[in-house]
């Protein structure tokens, strides 16, 4: 459940804390750690295919500083010929290729040893080259604002080098409504530093400020609660135990929840301000505005789930009538049904299971993971000082690296499996396009690994040895919908009443914002659901209500996934090719449109209602198995 880091435009390491923060790594027996000398060189990444060591790394570091002055001579000569225009951009793309490389190098250097000093150095060092590179080059897209549209048709028409830009330049000029004067540019700039302080104040406050008490184990020993424990605690067969854990996790949140609703709110009518001033009719629109993202698909997530909410009541019957319980409460929700089976894997079991699970995509891909594994693109187990949690980093012109810190559980086979998926899609995409267009939006980033989940999944239950197994991966499967399909709707939805109460002027008050959470809890989980009064406060604690209407994106990649994973179980090759063509285009569209040639529209209701159909579907073989027993 873990998730990718780029070099380019978008960073992930929000979205990789964000699932770690939901789900948490199984608990590992302590051992010693091992040094980096001691994992074996299979098991290591080969970074010489970026620099082959740091004396060529500085020899490009000296190259892009010389490319800076030359891209900032470029200032005020745009609108003067394609030529200039041509020149400039292809100049551009040549420095970021060089610097996302130098970056990858230092990162991925750092990353093996977070207290290897002279990788902290380099990596600081690539951080500052890129601020200035970001300097000279910030006139680029406010200047090409300035040229007329005829002018530009012109520029287009008359150089057939400048054509490939077609796409970037169009997206420039489609934003030119919302893009200010040079002056209130400067000022909207300027202002951001003081309004957009509500993220970090909700961070130090939760993160350093808050203590927890005491709870008991199930073994009856007194453990301090942290937030880490709480989700350990949430996985115990023991309803107690997670009552405990729950009510406490809860205790600071209550006690600090007027400065939160403050905090929350100050950060909506931040983001509000901007959308007035860039004259965008509502924050929704502002916020989808970028990847030009229709509101309308955003409007028809919330519509579609609340049309295909009868699944999650049923998982909540279901558990209820399995839990034995008289009450099932919040805390319930990631409760074990079944005895576990206890599995682990090796590295190499875990190469093997991916690879038998994606043949339904066909030999390239299968080619394609055996370089990722023989060529040493993957750096596979923890050692010291080493960065925790996975991410896939692509880099153009080379290939995907991914970081692991592989520790045997079935957890770990399944982030290879989708880590390996950023890889494809990173692949194809570096593969088909120029660089410009090589990074792909938000929107469709979780696709592809998604996809390979899903596929994964379907193959373990195909194969699974014993009703036992077969349960459980049934139950973390119905469960990775509730929490990834419908959680994050849920989220989007309150969060959209939130922005609209405020846009009309509502107070926000916290008895306000706890009785919508509530209430939009209880008519997702349904009547089986007993909505406590700590579960009103869960809003409090998600850090991702800070950013702007983002959580959507996973409930939507996720339904677009599954319509994917199932297209290619039915259709064959003809699917698998449109998945392809879909993995190929990186950027050169946009997202709605480039997720239609894998098949889906996510315009239309179908794929979220294909979800919940699939829900259905696991529960109805869930209840078989258990008619069995």
């Amino acid at each position: 459940m873990l998730t990718i880091l780029t070099n380019r435009s978008t960073d992930w390491v929000g979205v990789l804390l964000f699932f770690l923060f939901i789900f948490p790594a199984p608990a590992q027996k302590a051992q010693k750690v091992p040094a980096r000398s001691e994992i074996p060189v299979q098991y290591t990444w080969d970074l010489t295919d970026l620099f082959p060591d740091d004396e060529a790394w500085e020899q490009a570091f000296k190259e892009v500083e010389t490319m800076i002055p030359q891209l900032a001579a470029f200032e005020g000569q745009l609108g003067n010929s394609a030529e200039d225009l041509l020149a400039c951009l292809q100049l551009q793309d040549a420095a970021g290729q060089k610097l996302d490389r130098l970056y990858s190098y230092a990162r991925r250097k750092l990353d093996q040893d977070q207290s290897n000093t002279t990788y902290q150095a380099l990596s600081q060092r690539i951080r500052s080259l890129g601020t200035r590179m970001a300097q000279s080059t910030a006139y680029i897209e406010p200047e090409i604002l300035t040229i007329d549209s005829t002018t530009l048709t012109t520029f287009l028409k008359g150089n057939t080098h400048l054509q490939p830009y077609q796409h970037y330049l169009d997206d420039i000029t489609r934003l030119r409504p919302h893009i200010l004067s040079k002056e209130e540019e400067e000022i909207l700039a300027l202002s951001r530093e003081a309004t957009y302080g509500s993220s970090r104040v909700f961070s130090l406050l939760t993160n350093t400020d808050f203590t927890w008490g005491t709870i008991y184990d199930a073994d009856s020993n007194a453990v301090e609660m942290s937030r880490s424990r709480y989700y350990l605690y949430m996985t115990n067969p023991d309803q107690r135990v997670r009552h405990d854990a729950y009510m406490e996790l809860y205790v600071p949140y209550e006690a600090h929840i007027n400065t939160l609703t403050a905090l929350l709110t100050n950060q909506i009518k931040a983001n509000i301000f901007y959308t007035k001033s860039r004259h965008y009719g509502s924050a929704l629109e502002a916020a989808l505005s970028g990847p030009n993202i229709p509101v309308a698909v955003y409007e028809n997530l919330i519509t579609t789930i609340n049309n295909n909410l009868q699944p999650l009541h049923r998982w909540a019957g279901i558990k209820k009538q399995l839990l034995e319980v008289e009450e099932l409460h919040p805390y319930d929700t990631y409760a074990p049904l079944f005895p576990e089976v206890e599995k682990t894997y090796t590295y190499e079991e875990a190469q093997a299971i991916v690879k038998e699970a994606l043949k339904p995509l066909g030999q390239e891909i299968q080619t394609f993971l055996d370089r990722a594994f023989t060529e040493r693109w993957i750096d596979v187990y923890e050692n010291q000082g080493k960065s925790g949690g996975a991410y896939m980093s692509s880099i153009y012109g080379v290939h995907p690296y991914i970081l692991m810190n592989f520790n045997g559980t079935l957890s770990s086979v399944f982030t290879l499996a989708h880590e390996l998926g950023h890889a494809i899609h990173s692949y194809y995409s570096d593969t088909n396009q120029p660089y410009i267009y090589s990074d792909y939006a938000t929107f469709n980033a979780e696709v592809a690994s998604t996809t390979n989940e899903a596929l994964l999944r379907d193959y373990l239950l195909q194969y699974a040895t014993s009703k036992g197994e077969k349960l459980r991966l049934l139950q973390e499967y119905v469960q990775d919908i509730g929490s990834t399909f419908y959680r994050q709707a849920r989220f989007a939805e309150f969060e959209k009443v939130l922005y609209e109460m405020v846009e009309r002027g509502e107070p926000l008050t916290p008895d306000v914002v706890n009785k919508i959470f509530g209430d939009i809890y209880q008519t997702y989980w349904g009547p089986d659901m007993v909505v406590d009064h700590a579960e009103t406060l869960s809003w409090s604690r998600i850090p991702h209500f800070y950013y702007n209407f983002y959580v959507y994106t996973y409930a939507t990649s996720f339904a677009a996934a599954q319509l994917i994973a199932q297209k290619i179980k039915d259709e064959g090759e003809s699917a698998i090719e449109a998945y392809k063509s879909f993995l190929s285009s990186g950027s050169s569209d946009y997202p709605i449109a480039l997720l239609k040639k894998a098949g889906v529209d996510m315009t239309t209701p179908e794929p979220i209602a294909a979800t919940a159909r699939k829900m259905n579907t696991l529960l109805d073989e869930m209840e078989a198995i258990l008619a069995q027993k």
